[in-house]
């Protein structure tokens, strides 16, 4: 878990140097190519091949929609803002997660999970700092992708067990690379240099690294022990953005991030309780 935290901020980096040199939707493509290319791999070294074909299912369709925007949101918005800033807003998805199911009538939010989401929101607009001068398209398009992803989240949790990780993750990655087609009609593309393809290459081969130690982590350990650790990607945000951008967080932005930790944690523990509380009660009856 710890491992490939750091390895998902590794991959913003590298993104986030050849957005300094490439229009969005080459650099969706180029990465998407590279992305195939490993989770391909991926699949026919697990012997998934046989199970390809489950990535037509529809549901598995949304879900690779909803990635498009997440990637297409993200890219867009770590052209611009800090590494740092980028993570901790992203952290914010539990508390999205918490709303939507509320809404949608998932389940039931009790006070103290809705105080909880207030907090995280607070944290949210401490770093976003709407009116002020650093608040941009860029922010909102952070925001979105947060909203995306818990979105994201919400249709994975219904597809069928028997599709193999690495067939959904392959859909995905197709997507994203299609929706960099569609934007390359309103850009001018450039044959990318030994540099970006290096980048993006990397940037590829990293993410399904990190990807796959995810699913590993989250199959071999309680989850209870695995969400605090999610968080130290936002220290590993902080140093990457500093020894390569040189970026340094603002006071206010800590507090910000130290609320959304707070709040997403709270809300994890909330999550375990009630789902322990349930199980209790299965057992007894």
């Amino acid at each position: 878990m710890i491992l490939g935290g750091a390895l998902f901020v590794l991959n913003d980096a590298l993104v986030k140097l050849a957005t300094e040199t490439m229009p969005l939707g080459e650099l969706l493509v180029v990465r998407g190519v590279f992305a195939i290319a490993c989770v391909l791999t991926l699949i026919i070294g697990l012997g998934d091949t046989g199970r390809i074909l489950s990535a037509a299912k529809p549901i598995v369709l949304l879900r690779a929609a909803f990635e498009f925007l997440v990637s297409l949101c993200y890219v867009t918005a770590i052209s611009e803002l800090p590494i740092g800033d980028l993570t901790t807003i992203m952290q914010a998805t539990p508390i999205i997660m918490t709303i939507l199911c509320a809404f949608l009538r998932i389940e039931i939010v009790d006070l103290p999970r809705w105080i909880a989401v207030f907090i995280g929101f607070g944290g949210v607009l401490m770093i976003a700092q709407p009116g002020g001068g650093n608040f941009t398209i860029y922010t909102l398009s952070a925001l979105a992708s947060a909203s995306f992803v818990a979105l994201r989240d919400l249709v994975t949790r219904k597809i069928n067990a028997a599709v193999p990780p690495a067939v959904v993750i392959l859909t995905t990655t197709i997507f994203a690379a299609c929706g960099g087609l569609i934007l390359g009609f309103t850009e001018t593309w450039h044959m990318p240099t030994n540099v970006e393809f290096i980048l993006l290459g990397s940037a590829a081969i990293i993410v399904t690294i990190a990807n796959s130690l995810m699913v590993t982590a989250y199959r071999c350990a309680d989850v209870s022990i695995l969400s605090p650790l999610r968080y130290l990607v936002v220290v590993w945000a902080a140093i990457m953005g500093f020894m390569v951008f040189g970026e340094i967080p603002a006071g206010v932005g800590a507090l910000g991030a130290a609320l959304i930790i707070g709040s997403g944690l709270y809300t994890g523990y909330h999550e375990r309780a009630r789902n322990r509380r349930a199980q209790s009660a299965i057992a007894v009856n």
